[in-house]
C-alpha cells in the first residue's frame, strides 16, 4: 500500500497531465459526436423538404414547373442516405409520369432515369 502511496505521489504531474489529456479527448470525442448529429439533422431536414417539392409542388403550367421537378430530382442524387428510398420514390413518380402524362414530362422522366442510374452506380 506504501508502495501504491509513493508512487501516486511521486508521478503527481504525470497524472495530472494524463487526466487533462482524457478530459480533453471525451471532450472532444463529445462536440465531433453533437457535430455529426446536427449534419445529420440538416441533411434529414433538406432532403424531406426536395421530396416535399417533388410530390406536392405549386401546380404551374408549362416548363417552368417540369424543370423544377427535374432540378429537384437531381438534387436527389446528393442524399446517399437515402438512396433505398430515394429509388422506390423515383420508381413511383415515373408510373405516375406514364399513367398521367402532362406537357413536357419527357423531361421530368429523363432525370428520373439519369437520378436513378446515379444511384445504381454508387449505391
Amino acid at each position: 500500500m506504501n508502495v501504491l502511496i509513493g508512487w501516486f505521489s511521486s508521478n503527481t504531474a504525470a497524472l495530472g497531465i494524463l487526466g487533462a489529456a482524457v478530459a480533453f479527448i471525451v471532450s472532444t470525442w463529445q462536440q465531433v459526436s453533437q457535430r455529426r448529429a446536427e449534419a445529420n439533422e440538416r441533411q434529414f431536414q433538406a432532403f424531406h423538404k426536395v421530396v416535399e417539392n417533388i410530390v406536392s409542388p405549386d401546380r404551374k403550367d408549362g416548363s417552368v414547373y417540369i424543370d423544377r421537378l427535374a432540378a429537384f430530382t437531381f438534387e436527389l442524387r446528393h442524399f446517399p442516405r437515402y438512396y433505398d428510398f430515394t429509388e422506390r420514390l423515383l420508381m413511383r413518380l415515373k408510373k405516375r409520369c406514364i399513367d398521367e402524362p402532362c406537357p413536357q414530362a419527357d423531361i421530368f422522366e429523363k432525370e428520373i432515369d439519369l437520378t436513378l442510374e446515379h444511384i445504381q452506380r454508387n449505391k
